[in-house]
């Protein structure tokens, strides 16, 4: 049976919300101050990161997603995208790299990375397969230098984080300053739109919803508060571009749609830049 625990807004630090509905027993709310969508109460911490470290890569997933030719598209469009936003190679660290394929492919063009994950058989997987320089672990345990890194990435990872505050603080800590001598390190995040168009239509069959694991459904708004809670300024909202292995009219088509609703904040995923 598992154990819940209650909790005040994270951004906030306040409990004054309203229901917005109820799944698989939890239920999600909303701050009625700063409008961040969270699950309360919700799976306590201790069974969360047991279930990360033992069962979230089974063998069978790991192989279908290194041999899923829309994983290495997704992956490179990622790519592709921050280095359009940051300029220069430099240290980069992937916060939930998982399986390696973000981390292999970023190493292939130049980056120093490193990664981190809390799945044993996904980083057994990353170091055997692509021979990747990865811990497994948690943010905290790993320790790493102060302003150490040029860029630190999260995709879909920061929706399963139970402490948020402590961890944003954490990952600020290991990102470069700005100073005299060097430029600011950027912090990239992308989480599922809980402001998208998808959500709000779909409400509680929207897939991204599993309050289990998704602890928070943040939009543009709410993201951009949590990040300058924790002193991180110079926001710049990517634009994810859908991917797929052909090119025929509809598939055109829907990318032309995903870009309009990215344009207006409205899409699937949110992803942001900051520094």
């Amino acid at each position: 049976m598992r154990t819940l625990e209650h909790i005040d807004c994270p951004i906030c630090e306040r409990d004054k919300t309203k229901l917005l509905f109820e799944k698989d027993s939890l239920s999600v709310v909303a701050c009625k101050q700063c409008r961040l969508r969270y699950v309360n109460p919700r799976v306590d911490r201790q069974s969360l990161e047991e279930s990360y470290t033992e069962t979230y890569y089974p063998k069978e997933k790991v192989e279908r997603i290194h041999t899923n030719d829309m994983e290495w598209l997704q992956m490179s469009e990622r790519l592709t995208e921050l280095e359009q936003q940051h300029k220069g190679k430099g240290r980069l660290l992937d916060v939930g790299c998982g399986i390696g394929t973000f981390l292999h492919l970023a190493r292939e063009q130049g980056w120093e990375t490193t990664g981190i994950d809390p799945s044993k058989s996904g980083c057994d997987f990353a170091q055997k397969e692509h021979n990747l320089d990865v811990y497994c672990g948690d943010i905290f345990e790993a320790a790493y230098p102060s302003a150490h890194y040029d860029v630190i990435t999260l995709f879909h990872v920061l929706e399963h984080i139970s402490e948020l505050n402590s961890f944003i603080n954490e990952l600020r800590r290991i990102l470069k300053p700005k100073s005299d001598t060097q430029k600011a390190g950027t912090l990239v995040i992308e989480v599922p739109n809980g402001e998208g168009l998808q959500s709000r239509l779909k409400k509680a069959e929207w897939p991204y919803v599993h309050p289990s694991d998704h602890l928070y459904y943040f939009s543009a708004d709410s993201i951009r508060k949590l990040l300058q809670k924790h002193g991180f300024r110079n926001f710049r909202f990517g634009k994810p571009k859908r991917v797929g292995t052909s090119n025929n009219m509809l598939f055109s088509i829907r990318k032309m749609a995903t870009a309009t609703l990215v344009r207006m904040h409205l899409g699937t995923v949110i992803r942001v830049y900051a520094q």
